[in-house]
């Protein structure tokens, strides 16, 4: 306990003792305010949500069916075919 309220002691004296000699100083700011403009060109989108898309099927001619595809990481998202009737 008391080697750490001495290293404690010794942290707060350096400082108190180098706060002194460092100068802190402002830059100076230009009055005029320089505008950025962002060309349209570098700009690209990218979709931030995964593209589901439905794919159909008619199985054996009569039935209407379903599933969604993961067209962004390319995987089934549906285990098995769902029947739309």
């Amino acid at each position: 306990m008391k080697k750490k309220l001495l290293i404690v002691a010794t942290v707060c004296a350096s400082l108190f003792v180098v706060a002194p000699a460092v100068s802190v100083s402002a830059a100076e700011v230009e009055s005029e305010s320089q505008v950025q403009t962002i060309q349209n060109d570098d700009i690209g989108i990218a979709p931030c949500a995964d593209e589901i898309v439905t794919k159909f099927r008619l199985y054996k001619k009569t039935k209407l069916q379903y599933r969604r595809w993961n067209q962004t990481r390319g995987y089934w998202v549906d285990k098995d075919w769902i029947d739309l009737n």
